[in-house]
């Protein structure tokens, strides 16, 4: 009987979601295409615009699941509750955390096609789309990839090996790093390989730093070295900011990359080390936000109708993503260890909730 009981909740759950999660993956999708069509500009046009919204869409619908899970268990879990079937259930001596947990594990069954999907197909898809977007809007072959950012400028082809996320006290920005040039001349013979630590824009014109570049002649090649050296590019930094992938928005392959990289050099990590237990508790997320909508179904949701529902939903979802985000801040600017503040709000959701329904009547 149980066991029957549990199949049903779980199933009605997850049709919960996934009409939820549809219908706001469909709703984003209209807002991004809207937002893209008012920044057309240079060749990227409103074809253009389909194709990067097509590309994003993978990212945008991983973002947005868990909030759609808590919706949907809203409306799934809540539409047993509003004809009644959950009061039998307990009548019949289930439990509130046990019906909660089958809510849950349905909510799983769709999590683990969620979780592939936003480390194997959204962080590729999403990359590509950056680049095929700054390629358009700046008139030049762009390539994105995990070996960085290429880009043709003129007679040079460029790759930006590290372009990197990083935070000062809150505030983020973009850094390039590991920058290599290769010069050609008209007749696509290679003259210079220049390689440089790191590049910034002074709000007129690129510098490089640390510059080692080898010179090829006819005489031989020819190696010469300065701390500082102009990069005439006309790349504006604002469109290359652009084309980096956010951190959020990377495989837990990349993110592991990255820490290395950043680990080894003595570099600010909060922003990736982040995204690293944000990924890796995405999971977990998922589960605390379905439990903390369960109280409002053996309540409210036995009185109100679907809207009153996903107005709740909506308003938890909204304080959780808030709190979470204002917990990350004030990690930065006070220097709290990055996994503490990705782990603590879904964590105290989840006891809360958990406590909510072991003492409710």
């Amino acid at each position: 009987m149980v066991k029957l009981v549990d199949r049903y909740v779980g199933r009605a759950a997850l049709m919960g979601m996934l009409a939820v999660w549809f219908a706001m993956t469909m709703l984003f999708i209209l807002f991004s295409l809207l937002d893209e069509l008012r920044n057309m500009q240079g060749d990227y046009g409103t074809g253009d615009v389909f194709w990067f919204v097509a590309l994003t869409t993978p990212s945008m619908a991983y973002q947005i699941f868990p909030v759609s899970a808590l919706l949907g268990a809203l409306v799934g879990v809540g539409g047993l509750a509003a004809v009644n079937e959950l009061v039998a259930f307990r009548t019949s001596g289930v439990s509130r955390l046990r019906l909660a947990l089958a809510g849950i594990a349905g909510a799983m069954l769709l999590t683990v096609p969620v979780v592939i999907m936003g480390e194997w197909v959204a962080p590729a898809a999403e990359q590509q789309a950056r680049a095929f977007r700054f390629s358009e809007m700046v008139g030049r072959a762009i390539i994105g990839g995990p070996s960085g950012v290429w880009l043709r400028d003129g007679e040079d082809i460029v790759n930006i090996q590290l372009p990197l996320l990083s935070a000062n006290r809150g505030e983020q920005s973009v850094e390039f790093k590991n920058i290599v040039i290769y010069n050609f001349s008209g007749n696509a013979d290679l003259l210079a390989i220049t390689r440089a630590d790191n590049a910034f824009h002074n709000g007129e014109v690129w510098t490089l730093e640390n510059v080692s570049t080898v010179h090829f002649s006819d005489a031989g090649a020819r190696l010469t070295r300065s701390e500082q050296q102009s990069w005439p590019s006309e790349v504006k930094p604002e469109l290359l900011d652009s084309a980096v992938t956010r951190p959020s928005r990377l495989s837990l392959r990349s993110l592991w990359d990255y820490l290395g990289y950043l680990g080894e050099n003595g570099l600010d990590d909060r922003v990736y080390q982040a995204a690293f237990w944000q990924k890796i508790l995405f999971p977990f997320t998922v589960i605390a936000l379905v439990l903390a909508g369960m109280p409002f179904v053996f309540g409210a949701a036995r009185m109100h109708n679907l809207g009153v529902r996903l107005f709740f939903g909506m308003v938890l979802g909204g304080l959780f993503l808030i709190i979470s985000r204002a917990f990350q801040k004030f990690g930065d600017v006070y220097d709290l260890p990055a996994a503490l503040t990705v782990i603590l709000p879904p964590l105290v959701l989840s006891i809360v909730a958990t406590l909510i329904l072991r003492r409710s009547v």
